[in-house]
């Protein structure tokens, strides 16, 4: 394994100004956007720094971790021969939002902040099946109560709009940057529906004065533990409280609908090192990106998913520890294949070829990604990356095989107990009702697909999807997953 450090901030952080505001900044924001505007800044030194922002009540630790090493860390990439660490300077600082709320609103009200950017995971928009603001949701009633303090992060977008308003202030982008089909057309459409209903005035000037550019963005990124502390540690000596670790492969497809200035995204270089080359990767500006997250979150993202709650049961805890199971490995193949005929022509990109680059990432030995962290928030990821393809294959009569017995593996992850009678810790923002349905009714998937925020109305009533899935389910309680997942294969 080669190891060696291969960059460090040669711009003069202390002179640069923010342009961009991230909320929330966590560890995949620290291995993505801002390792390209660390790029960027390299040859670049133009005030395109990034104020990070915390939103949650326990984040206030890695801020202060993050605040105490000056907001330099490292970022490892791991190609599975190579090491490469890069000490990442692009973030200037990182605030607690719920600490000093209003401080926060000012920043993202600023003039000199051009961009707000977003990686807030799936859950954190607040949003319905049918792709409207969640009006029930805890955090949105509180935020939509007059002169409320902001929790959400749509409730900080409308702040900051709303201020940016009343002091006739500069325009404004906002990026999202979450795995989510359309995220920017996805923000605009919650955030108007927001101020619709707490102040008309303020959508008015949303819709004037921000732009909302979609993006596709790509790398995988496993969460930061202790672990990842230790190895930073050990192979290059350094004491980093709030280390990143990640694949070596990087993408971002970005539409150039910038309303207030950008930096020169064409022109970042990111020198990355992978399995049997180097090369150089590149910001990839379009003006659609919808073939491109759709080829993504159906493939990747889907065959995460997929892969997740069927490697769980069978004891597999690591991602590459169930890609050297021969029957997951060939399980995800052929998942790949069976929701290959919803994807979209992209004559840029031979699909064969990106297959294999993803059994190929997913088998990286180096990243330690984790069953866990796949499997959480399966309520939105399923929605977003397995019903899809599921509805149109079905209307198109073609095979659903695969994601039925990925929906059948889900149910049984859902009563949380794993085949060896060990605890199951399910992380979803619908958990006390799906874990309910899963638990009280073991033989009868169709109340999980009865449920609307899941799945879109009309499913649960598709006698041919009962049928497999229930199928599935059957073979899970009588055999176990192992021995169901190998009579699927044959």
């Amino acid at each position: 394994m080669l190891s060696h450090v291969a960059t460090f901030p040669r711009y003069d952080r202390d002179k640069l100004r923010c342009g961009i505001a991230h909320m929330s900044e966590g560890y995949f924001h620290r291995a993505h956007q801002a390792l390209f505007m660390h790029e960027y800044l390299q040859t670049h030194p133009e005030p395109w720094m990034t104020h990070g922002i915390k939103l949650l009540g326990d984040d206030i630790g890695i801020v202060k971790r993050m605040n105490a090493q000056n907001n330099l860390y490292t970022l490892t990439e791991r190609s599975g021969s190579h090491d490469v660490l890069k000490i990442i300077g692009s973030i200037k600082e990182v605030w607690h939002a719920q600490t000093d709320p209003q401080r926060v609103i000012n920043l993202l009200a600023a003039d000199h902040i051009k961009i707000i950017s977003l990686t807030v995971t799936e859950k954190g928009y607040s949003y319905t099946p049918d792709h409207h603001l969640d009006v029930e949701d805890k955090i949105i009633v509180a935020d939509l109560v007059p002169k409320a303090v902001p929790t959400s992060a749509i409730g900080y977008l409308f702040s900051a709009a709303k201020q940016r308003m009343e002091h006739r202030g500069s325009p404004l982008t906002i990026m999202s940057c979450d795995n989510l089909p359309g995220n920017g057309d996805l923000t605009r459409s919650l955030l108007l529906e927001f101020a619709d209903l707490k102040e008309p005035a303020v959508r008015r000037w949303i819709e004037e004065h921000i732009s909302f550019p979609n993006s596709m963005v790509d790398r995988i990124t496993p969460a930061t533990t202790e672990e990842t502390v230790a190895f930073v540690r050990n192979r290059f000596g350094i004491d980093d409280k709030c280390p990143v670790i990640s694949e070596a492969y990087l993408q971002w497809i970005l539409e150039d609908r910038f309303i207030n200035g950008r930096p020169h995204l064409e022109k970042i270089l990111v020198p990355v090192q992978l399995e049997t080359k180097s090369i150089s990767a590149q910001i990839q500006l379009t003006d659609s990106v919808k073939p491109y997250e759709m080829l993504k979150m159906r493939l990747l993202n889907g065959s995460h998913s997929a892969l997740a709650y069927v490697a769980y049961l069978m004891g597999h805890r690591s991602v590459d520890e169930a890609m050297r199971d021969s029957l997951l490995s060939t399980f995800v193949r052929q998942y790949m294949e069976e929701v290959s005929p919803t994807l979209p022509e992209l004559p840029s990109i031979n699909i064969p070829d990106y297959k294999d680059t993803l059994i190929q990432r997913f088998s990286n030995p180096a990243t330690g990604d984790q069953i866990s962290r796949l499997a959480q928030d399966g309520s939105a990821k399923l929605r977003n990356f397995l019903i899809p393809p599921l509805k149109q294959q079905l209307e198109m009569g073609g095979p659903i095989r695969h994601m039925a017995l990925v929906l059948a593996a889900w149910f049984r992850y859902l009563r949380g107990i794993d085949e060896e009678g060990s605890p199951i810790i399910i992380e979803d923002p619908l958990r006390d009702v799906l874990v309910k349905h899963a638990t009280m009714f073991q033989d009868d998937p169709e109340r999980l697909l009865s449920v609307d925020v899941i799945f879109e109305k009309g499913l649960s009533a598709n006698r041919r999807l009962v049928a497999e899935v229930k199928q599935a389910v059957d073979n899970i309680n009588n055999w176990g997953t192992r021995e169901a997942l190998r009579r699927s294969l044959e």
